[in-house]
C-alpha cells in the first residue's frame, strides 16, 4: 500500500508539521518511516514549486525590459508583491491542474496509535491526515 497526496495538500506547512512530529518522542520505527516519507515529500514539493514558478512566469505580463509589471487595485494603487497576469483564466486553469495532480509515495500509511504520542497539535495532525490509517 502507498500514500497518495495531491499537490494542493503539499506545502511548507505540511513538511513543518511532519518535522514537528519527528521532534516529538515517537517510536523509532515510525520516526524512521516519517524520515523516509519526508525525503519523498520534499522532492515532490520542490518539483511543484518549480512548476508553479514556470506557470507564473509564463502568464506574467512584462514590460519592454522584461520586468514583470505590478498589479494594481481598482484605484490604481500598486498591489505589493502581485503582478499582472495576461490571461487569468488560463493561469488559473494551469495552476488548478497542477494542484489536482496526485503523487504516490511508496510507503504504507502509519498506524496513528503506533506513534504513541503524548501530545500533538490538532492543526498539525489535520495537515497530515493523508499519512495515517
Amino acid at each position: 500500500m502507498s500514500i497518495i497526496i495531491k499537490n494542493m495538500q503539499l506545502n511548507d506547512d505540511t513538511i513543518s508539521a511532519i518535522n514537528t512530529l519527528i521532534d516529538l518522542d515517537i517510536n523509532a520505527n515510525s520516526a524512521f518511516r516519517l524520515t523516509r516519507i519526508i525525503k519523498e515529500l520534499t522532492s515532490i514539493l520542490e518539483d511543484k514549486v518549480k512548476m508553479e514558478r514556470r506557470i507564473l512566469e509564463k502568464w506574467t505580463v512584462k514590460d519592454d525590459s522584461g520586468v514583470p509589471t505590478p498589479a494594481k487595485d481598482a484605484e490604481g494603487n500598486v498591489i505589493e508583491g502581485a503582478v499582472n497576469i495576461s490571461d487569468s483564466s488560463a493561469f488559473s486553469a494551469e495552476m488548478e491542474a497542477l494542484m489536482d495532480i496526485e503523487n504516490e509515495i511508496p510507503y504504507a500509511k502509519i498506524n496513528f496509535e503506533d506513534l504513541n504520542l503524548q501530545t500533538a497539535k490538532v492543526k498539525d495532525l489535520m495537515k497530515l491526515e493523508f499519512l495515517f490509517d
